[in-house]
């Protein structure tokens, strides 16, 4: 009796994970069919298909091949979702690949594959000889190439293909209310339409630089302040670990009067001062007689000369009056200043 018992319990357990080791076998096998599915699925639909669009382009415009890899152009594609500093990588791929290079392409076809690829249209016959003569005077193929993708009709390319400027946001975001982006080394200020607006050329040149070099500074400021550009870079910080907090447009000395260029540091500040029959509000001393100032007014407080992102000035560096007056209540003595 006790051994019909025990076989029949036996047999009950038995079949008990029979049963279970089928649900569990399937319900396994059915996940892991169904995972590869569906992930390609949701990896499909996660891309536009109006990316795979303007890679596709690229491949019929630029380097004339009628058949993409399926894998690369997929690839391409889904990088655009970076806006637009990917698509300038999107468009260096094709434009300087060995694809490209092997049409030998003249300066003439060049430009003209430009226009098409990169602002959707023929050229202009002004504006080809434009480029063209640039090239025949030594500008390489790389420059010209930077100047169309940093223009506006090649943001209203991308736009028609859902490729949207990325922000760069800056921890302090007074005077860039609509937004920054950055196109190859340059940032731009965005007007409230999306536009770019005003250049800070090699901006981000700067930026990496005084991390890759370790700029170091007694205070939590380094200023870098570009003079062939006429601009200044306020980081905030400490070496290593710098970030752009502030930059604004400049103008500094014109001719004769050029802005010394090295390596400084703040040693004072004036409320204002009277130069050359101006008066200067919130001046920031960095080299002797050179500041960093406001534009420049009347005696009797009126704007005299309120122009930026020229050379105009005696050798000091100009900024918009609300910029100079933050730089004066917030830079401390013996913070570096580097003019380049």
């Amino acid at each position: 009796m006790c051994k019909k018992l025990y076989l029949k319990i036996f047999c009950l357990l038995l079949t008990a994970a029979t049963v279970m080791c089928l649900y569990d076998g399937g319900m396994k096998g059915t996940v892991e069919a169904a995972s590869p599915e569906e992930a390609e699925v949701t990896e499909e639909e996660e891309i536009d298909e109006k990316y795979y669009q303007f890679v596709g382009r690229l491949y019929a415009i630029v380097t004339r091949q009628m058949h993409a890899d399926a894998e690369e152009k997929t690839e391409l594609a889904r990088s655009l979702d970076g806006g637009i500093s990917a698509a300038y990588d999107v468009m260096y791929h094709f434009y300087f690949s060995k694809e490209y290079k092997d049409l030998k392409q003249s300066d003439e076809e060049f430009v003209e594959d430009l226009y098409r690829g990169c602002y959707g249209r023929e050229s202009d016959e002004s504006g080809k000889a434009y480029y063209v003569s640039k090239l025949e005077s030594g500008y390489s193929r790389y420059l010209v190439f930077r100047e169309f993708l940093s223009s506006n009709e090649f943001v209203q390319l991308c736009r028609s293909y859902n490729i949207w400027i990325k922000k760069i946001l800056l921890k302090n975001y007074v005077g860039h209310l609509n937004g920054m982006t950055c196109i190859c080394d340059d940032y731009y200020d965005l007007d409230e339409d999306g536009n770019l607006g005003w250049c800070y050329k090699n901006a981000a040149k700067h930026v990496r630089c005084i991390n890759e070099q370790l700029f170091m500074s007694p205070t939590d400021y380094y200023i870098i302040a570009d003079i062939d550009n006429c601009y200044i870079e306020i980081f905030k910080g400490s070496v290593g670990n710098w970030s752009l907090y502030k930059i604004y447009p400049m103008s500094c000395g014109k001719s004769g009067h050029e802005t010394p260029r090295g390596n400084y540091r703040v040693t004072g500040h004036k409320s204002y001062f009277y130069s050359h029959g101006s008066l200067c509000y919130y001046a920031t001393q960095w080299n002797g007689p050179y500041y960093l100032h406001s534009v420049t007014y009347n005696y009797n407080g009126t704007l005299q000369n309120g122009t930026l992102g020229k050379h105009i000035s005696a050798g000091c560096i100009r900024l918009e009056y609300s910029v100079s007056k933050w730089v004066y209540e917030n830079i401390p003595v013996s913070t570096p200043v580097k003019t380049v």
